[in-house]
């Protein structure tokens, strides 16, 4: 019996300190991503109430400096044809409450040939709690045709950041989010001339 909640608490404690991955980068491996030398931004068209304008702005700034760095030019948008790439952002957001806790558990007991068992009990008691926003940051990119490029990544932060703050958790996630942009396809087109 002690081995079995040894290897519940072990187990408990392994699952709470595993961290999930937050980037899902997906691209279309056909493409040649080095013909590419301009983009543009695709104009908004949401009709949440909830839009946030701002931090449309804030991604697309911190796209549109990564991609300068990158070699790639911005085109202003008139229609899909006037860059070679025409990128979406879009962003969720969430609330996660951080709440303090205290919980309850009762088991079982053997005492010489008596037994005693009840069953477990659990009980969360919110201490001082606190919300979290949860943010993804979605791109899209898509050449005259079709959509080439997905990417997403999430970050986590309080919700009461400054503005310099949001300026900074986001350009360090569009960063990671695009690292590895454009993607290495280079060989595989190489091999096929």
């Amino acid at each position: 019996m002690k081995k079995l909640i040894t290897f519940f608490i072990l187990l408990s404690l392994l699952s709470a300190c595993s961290n999930k991955p937050t980037i899902h980068i997906d691209f279309n491996p056909e493409t040649n991503f080095q013909l590419f030398d301009s983009f543009q931004f695709t104009t908004q068209i949401t009709n949440s109430v909830d839009t946030n304008p701002i931090m449309i702005n804030r991604i697309q700034s911190a796209v549109e400096n990564i991609l300068a760095s990158k070699g790639l030019k911005k085109q202003t948008f008139v229609d899909i044809n006037s860059a070679d790439l025409t990128i979406y952002v879009t962003f969720i957001q969430q609330e996660k409450e951080k709440n303090s806790s205290f919980s309850l558990g009762l088991g079982t007991s053997i005492m010489g040939s008596n037994s005693t068992s009840s069953i477990g009990v659990s009980t969360s008691v919110p201490i001082n709690s606190e919300v979290d926003i949860i943010t993804k940051i979605v791109i899209d990119i898509s050449d005259a045709k079709h959509t080439i490029w997905h990417g997403s990544d999430s970050y986590e932060a309080s919700g009461n950041l400054s503005m310099e703050e949001k300026d900074k958790v986001v350009t360090a996630t569009v960063n990671h989010l695009l690292a590895n942009f454009p993607p290495q396809t280079e060989v595989m087109f190489n091999n096929k001339q």
